[in-house]
Protein backbone atom coordinates (compact mmCIF):
# COMPACT_ATOMS: atom_id res chain seq x y z
CA UNK A 1 0.00 0.00 0.00
CA UNK A 2 1.31 3.43 -0.75
CA UNK A 3 0.81 7.07 0.04
CA UNK A 4 2.80 10.24 -0.47
CA UNK A 5 3.51 13.61 1.08
CA UNK A 6 5.04 16.84 -0.19
CA UNK A 7 5.95 20.17 1.48
CA UNK A 8 6.88 23.66 0.30
CA UNK A 9 10.44 24.89 0.76
CA UNK A 10 9.48 27.09 3.70
CA UNK A 11 7.07 24.70 5.43
CA UNK A 12 9.33 23.61 8.23
CA UNK A 13 10.27 27.15 9.14
CA UNK A 14 6.83 27.56 10.68
CA UNK A 15 6.85 24.31 12.65
CA UNK A 16 6.57 24.94 16.36
CA UNK A 17 5.47 23.12 19.46
CA UNK A 18 1.72 22.92 20.00
CA UNK A 19 -0.47 20.50 21.91
CA UNK A 20 -3.56 18.81 20.50
CA UNK A 21 -5.23 15.83 22.11
CA UNK A 22 -7.59 14.84 19.29
CA UNK A 23 -7.19 14.59 15.53
CA UNK A 24 -9.89 16.30 13.49
CA UNK A 25 -10.26 15.75 9.76
CA UNK A 26 -8.41 18.56 7.94
CA UNK A 27 -10.55 20.96 5.95
CA UNK A 28 -8.50 20.05 2.91
CA UNK A 29 -7.78 16.38 3.43
CA UNK A 30 -4.17 15.18 3.26
CA UNK A 31 -3.29 13.22 0.16
CA UNK A 32 -3.81 9.59 1.06
CA UNK A 33 -4.43 6.45 -0.88
CA UNK A 34 -5.94 4.59 2.08
CA UNK A 35 -8.12 6.07 4.83
CA UNK A 36 -6.52 6.35 8.25
CA UNK A 37 -8.99 3.92 9.77
CA UNK A 38 -8.45 0.65 11.61
CA UNK A 39 -10.38 -1.34 14.16
CA UNK A 40 -7.68 -0.64 16.72
CA UNK A 41 -6.88 2.93 15.86
CA UNK A 42 -8.53 6.20 14.85
CA UNK A 43 -5.40 7.23 12.95
CA UNK A 44 -3.35 4.56 11.23
CA UNK A 45 -0.97 5.32 8.39
CA UNK A 46 -1.67 3.73 5.00
CA UNK A 47 0.11 0.38 4.67
CA UNK A 48 0.14 -0.36 8.39
CA UNK A 49 -3.07 -2.40 8.31
CA UNK A 50 -1.61 -4.81 5.76
CA UNK A 51 1.49 -5.31 7.89
CA UNK A 52 -0.62 -6.00 10.97
CA UNK A 53 -2.56 -8.67 9.12
CA UNK A 54 0.70 -10.26 7.99
CA UNK A 55 2.02 -10.22 11.54
CA UNK A 56 -1.11 -11.94 12.81
CA UNK A 57 -0.90 -14.58 10.11
CA UNK A 58 2.77 -15.29 10.71
CA UNK A 59 2.55 -15.34 14.49
CA UNK A 60 -0.61 -17.44 14.65
CA UNK A 61 0.63 -19.80 11.97
CA UNK A 62 4.30 -20.31 12.81
CA UNK A 63 4.09 -20.18 16.58
CA UNK A 64 0.96 -22.30 16.69
CA UNK A 65 2.69 -24.95 14.60
CA UNK A 66 5.60 -24.95 17.00
CA UNK A 67 3.50 -25.09 20.17
CA UNK A 68 0.68 -27.41 19.24
CA UNK A 69 -1.79 -24.64 18.46
CA UNK A 70 -1.07 -22.36 21.44
CA UNK A 71 -0.03 -18.84 20.41
CA UNK A 72 3.26 -18.18 22.18
CA UNK A 73 6.88 -17.60 21.33
CA UNK A 74 8.79 -15.02 19.31
CA UNK A 75 7.25 -12.86 16.63
CA UNK A 76 8.31 -13.60 13.07
CA UNK A 77 8.15 -10.30 11.20
CA UNK A 78 6.70 -10.27 7.66
CA UNK A 79 8.98 -9.66 4.69
CA UNK A 80 10.29 -6.11 4.69
CA UNK A 81 9.89 -5.71 8.46
CA UNK A 82 12.00 -6.45 11.53
CA UNK A 83 10.89 -7.35 15.05
CA UNK A 84 12.45 -5.92 18.20
CA UNK A 85 13.18 -8.01 21.30
CA UNK A 86 10.16 -8.40 23.56
CA UNK A 87 9.78 -5.41 25.91
CA UNK A 88 7.81 -4.80 29.09
CA UNK A 89 5.36 -1.93 28.79
CA UNK A 90 7.48 0.00 31.30
CA UNK A 91 10.25 0.09 28.68
CA UNK A 92 8.05 1.88 26.13
CA UNK A 93 7.21 5.58 25.90
CA UNK A 94 4.42 6.33 28.40
CA UNK A 95 1.87 7.26 25.73
CA UNK A 96 2.42 3.97 23.90
CA UNK A 97 2.45 1.87 27.07
CA UNK A 98 -0.86 3.36 28.19
CA UNK A 99 -2.42 2.66 24.82
CA UNK A 100 -1.28 -0.97 24.72
CA UNK A 101 -2.41 -1.53 28.30
CA UNK A 102 -5.97 -0.85 27.14
CA UNK A 103 -5.78 -4.15 25.26
CA UNK A 104 -4.61 -6.08 28.30
CA UNK A 105 -0.98 -6.23 27.19
CA UNK A 106 1.90 -6.51 29.64
CA UNK A 107 4.63 -6.87 27.01
CA UNK A 108 5.10 -6.05 23.34
CA UNK A 109 7.32 -6.52 20.30
CA UNK A 110 7.70 -3.52 18.03
CA UNK A 111 7.51 -4.18 14.29
CA UNK A 112 9.41 -1.75 12.05
CA UNK A 113 10.05 -1.57 8.34
CA UNK A 114 13.56 -2.51 7.23
CA UNK A 115 15.66 0.65 6.95
CA UNK A 116 16.34 2.06 3.49
CA UNK A 117 18.73 4.82 2.47
CA UNK A 118 17.52 8.42 2.20
CA UNK A 119 18.09 8.31 -1.56
CA UNK A 120 16.03 5.14 -1.98
CA UNK A 121 13.31 6.50 0.29
CA UNK A 122 12.97 9.78 -1.62
CA UNK A 123 13.02 8.04 -4.99
CA UNK A 124 10.28 5.67 -3.84
CA UNK A 125 8.04 8.54 -2.75
CA UNK A 126 8.87 10.71 -5.76
CA UNK A 127 8.04 7.95 -8.20
CA UNK A 128 4.66 7.41 -6.62
CA UNK A 129 3.95 11.13 -6.69
CA UNK A 130 4.82 11.41 -10.35
CA UNK A 131 2.50 8.53 -11.13
CA UNK A 132 -0.46 9.73 -9.08
CA UNK A 133 -0.31 13.41 -8.12
CA UNK A 134 0.17 15.34 -11.31
CA UNK A 135 -3.48 16.53 -11.26
CA UNK A 136 -3.17 18.09 -7.79
CA UNK A 137 -2.85 21.88 -7.55
CA UNK A 138 0.75 23.03 -7.34
CA UNK A 139 2.36 19.60 -7.59
CA UNK A 140 3.80 19.90 -11.08
CA UNK A 141 5.12 23.38 -10.37
CA UNK A 142 6.81 22.24 -7.16
CA UNK A 143 8.32 19.28 -8.96
CA UNK A 144 9.65 21.51 -11.72
CA UNK A 145 11.10 24.25 -9.51
CA UNK A 146 12.55 21.95 -6.84
CA UNK A 147 10.33 23.05 -3.95
CA UNK A 148 8.65 19.66 -3.49
CA UNK A 149 9.89 18.47 -0.10
CA UNK A 150 9.92 14.81 0.87
CA UNK A 151 10.68 13.80 4.45
CA UNK A 152 10.32 10.83 6.73
CA UNK A 153 7.43 11.09 9.18
CA UNK A 154 10.00 10.82 11.99
CA UNK A 155 11.59 14.09 10.78
CA UNK A 156 8.55 16.08 11.91
CA UNK A 157 7.70 14.71 15.38
CA UNK A 158 5.91 18.00 16.12
CA UNK A 159 3.01 16.85 13.94
CA UNK A 160 2.58 13.43 15.53
CA UNK A 161 1.92 11.68 12.21
CA UNK A 162 4.27 8.74 12.65
CA UNK A 163 2.63 5.37 13.34
CA UNK A 164 3.95 2.39 15.27
CA UNK A 165 3.08 -1.29 15.13
CA UNK A 166 3.26 -3.79 17.97
CA UNK A 167 2.61 -7.46 18.47
CA UNK A 168 1.22 -7.59 22.01
CA UNK A 169 1.47 -10.22 24.74
CA UNK A 170 -0.26 -11.01 28.01
CA UNK A 171 1.21 -13.51 30.42
CA UNK A 172 3.64 -14.64 27.74
CA UNK A 173 0.92 -15.38 25.18
CA UNK A 174 0.48 -13.50 21.93
CA UNK A 175 -2.90 -11.74 21.88
CA UNK A 176 -2.86 -9.68 18.69
CA UNK A 177 -1.34 -6.80 16.74
CA UNK A 178 -1.97 -3.10 17.27
CA UNK A 179 -1.11 -0.06 15.16
CA UNK A 180 -1.53 3.55 16.24
CA UNK A 181 0.05 6.99 16.18
CA UNK A 182 3.36 7.15 18.04
CA UNK A 183 2.22 10.43 19.62
CA UNK A 184 -1.02 12.48 19.59
CA UNK A 185 -1.77 14.10 16.24
CA UNK A 186 -1.10 17.85 16.42
CA UNK A 187 -4.12 19.16 14.54
CA UNK A 188 -3.44 22.76 15.62
CA UNK A 189 -0.05 22.79 13.93
CA UNK A 190 -1.41 20.93 10.92
CA UNK A 191 -4.00 23.65 10.32
CA UNK A 192 -1.45 26.43 10.83
CA UNK A 193 0.71 24.98 8.08
CA UNK A 194 -2.25 24.38 5.80
CA UNK A 195 -3.53 27.94 6.26
CA UNK A 196 -0.27 29.25 4.82
CA UNK A 197 -1.06 27.59 1.50
CA UNK A 198 0.92 24.40 1.99
CA UNK A 199 -0.44 21.03 0.93
CA UNK A 200 0.44 18.26 3.38
CA UNK A 201 0.16 14.53 2.94
CA UNK A 202 1.44 11.58 4.94
CA UNK A 203 1.32 7.80 4.92
CA UNK A 204 3.64 4.93 4.09
CA UNK A 205 5.10 3.01 1.19
CA UNK A 206 6.06 -0.53 2.11
CA UNK A 207 6.24 0.58 5.73
CA UNK A 208 8.39 3.64 4.96
CA UNK A 209 6.44 6.51 6.54
CA UNK A 210 6.63 9.88 4.85
CA UNK A 211 5.62 13.52 5.12
CA UNK A 212 5.54 15.47 1.85
CA UNK A 213 4.50 19.06 1.24
CA UNK A 214 4.29 21.60 -1.57
CA UNK A 215 2.84 25.06 -2.13
CA UNK A 216 -0.88 25.13 -2.90
CA UNK A 217 -2.22 28.73 -2.82
CA UNK A 218 -5.81 27.45 -2.94
CA UNK A 219 -5.43 26.38 0.70
CA UNK A 220 -4.18 29.75 1.97
CA UNK A 221 -6.39 31.77 4.30
CA UNK A 222 -6.22 35.54 4.61
CA UNK A 223 -5.18 36.71 8.07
Amino acid sequence: MVAINSVGATALTILKAANAQTAAEPEASPVNVIPHVNALSSRLAPGVADALLKIDALVNGKTAAATGGKPAGAVVAPDGYVASPMMKLSELPAYQAQYLAKFGADAAVRIDAVAVSDAEFKQMVLQYGQENWTDLAGFNEALANGTLKIQRASDVPELGIESVQYAIYSGGNYTGSVGFGSSPFNSKLYYEIQAQGIRQAYGSINGQQFYVTWSDPTLAKSS
